[in-house]
């Protein structure tokens, strides 16, 4: 928990209400804490970060990424910048250093795979249009003069699968044929890297994107298949058993396309991508696994076999351009 003292600097450089602050989540590491003030009656979240001087320029350029979009109107978290008009604030407590930022308290619902209303065509439809509206509106974002731009994709795969040499085959093989791909300004640019399902909220027929976190600079196509691929990981059946896989896809697919053009070479590479993100997750999660686990195996026999769950059949001829244009609402 942070001091008294650090939570009344944040307020001040704010203008936050200074007994509105209340500690909300850690993040994934241990570094990160969340914490709600409130300003004029709106809510905002501060977001702290223990970070050395080497990684304040990556989280400036997080934050400025996002104020272009908000202010492009997509619908993402808003930053608010301090009243010295910065959109990180650099402070120290207990000789830690912090950077800190804020935006709006983003106003839904979590996805619920088994609640109808938070888990259906018109969700995976806006969440693909979220993201198709990043990525169209990013073409035209470039940083500042002098100012540190976000990190390039270079892996995603962990070392532990040398240890599996029919995985690690699959995930050399992967490689290679990343490489290969050209790194076009249509196709490649800045990209939010984890919309999972854990990464947006629900507003009647609206979705906002939260947690640029992870932001990088990749391939649109790569964008996608990581959101799908999480997308099935944690709701590709509900607990009565119905299958979303392919109404998901085909949905995502459509209102991303209806924000955003990608022909069909990049459309086709999407399945490649869902199986990278495959090969990661299992290289991530054997650290912490029974090598012995018969889940564990089950994944193993899935890579090995070419598909991404057990069970899970994808109509490959979703990833392409319908022939019709028209838009869906």
């Amino acid at each position: 928990m942070l001091s008294d003292r650090l939570l009344a600097f944040v307020a001040e450089q704010y203008d936050f209400d200074r007994e509105t602050p209340r500690f909300m989540a850690a993040g994934r590491e241990a570094s990160r804490e969340f914490y709600s003030f409130a300003k004029y009656g709106s809510f905002y979240v501060c977001r702290f970060i223990k970070s050395g001087v080497d990684g304040i320029g990556q989280i400036r350029a997080e934050m400025d990424w996002l104020s272009y979009l908000s202010g492009k109107g997509v619908r993402v978290m808003r930053p608010l910048r301090a009243d010295n008009g910065e959109l990180v604030v650099l402070a120290e407590e207990n000789g830690e250093p912090y950077s800190i930022s804020a935006c709006g308290m983003v106003e839904g619902n979590p996805w619920d795979k088994n609640n109808p209303e938070l888990w259906n065509e018109k969700v995976f439809f806006q969440w693909g249009k979220v993201m198709g509206d990043m990525h169209r509106e990013t073409k035209n974002f470039a940083p500042a003069d002098g100012a540190e731009i976000r990190r390039e994709y270079t892996h995603m795969i962990g070392d532990s699968v040398r240890a599996f040499p029919s995985i690690n085959k699959a995930a050399e093989k992967l490689a290679c044929e990343i490489a290969a791909l050209p790194r076009d300004g249509d196709a490649y640019g800045l990209i939010h890297y984890d919309l999972g399902p854990n990464n947006f909220l629900i507003d009647g027929a609206l979705i906002t994107a939260i947690d640029f976190d992870d932001c990088a600079y990749a391939w649109h196509a790569l964008d996608i298949g990581v959101a799908l691929y999480l997308g099935l990981w944690f709701g590709r059946r509900n607990d009565s058993g119905q299958d979303f896989t392919n109404d998901m896809i085909e949905y995502f697919l459509k209102g991303y396309l209806s924000a955003n053009r990608l022909d069909d070479f990049w459309l086709s590479k999407i399945p490649m991508f869902m199986r990278l993100c495959q090969i990661a997750k299992f290289s991530f999660a054997y650290d912490s696994e029974d090598p012995d686990d018969g889940h564990q195996k089950e994944r193993m026999r899935n890579i090995e076999n070419n598909m991404l769950f057990t069970g899970c059949v994808v109509d490959d001829s979703i990833f392409s351009n319908p022939r019709s244009t028209k838009q869906e609402e």
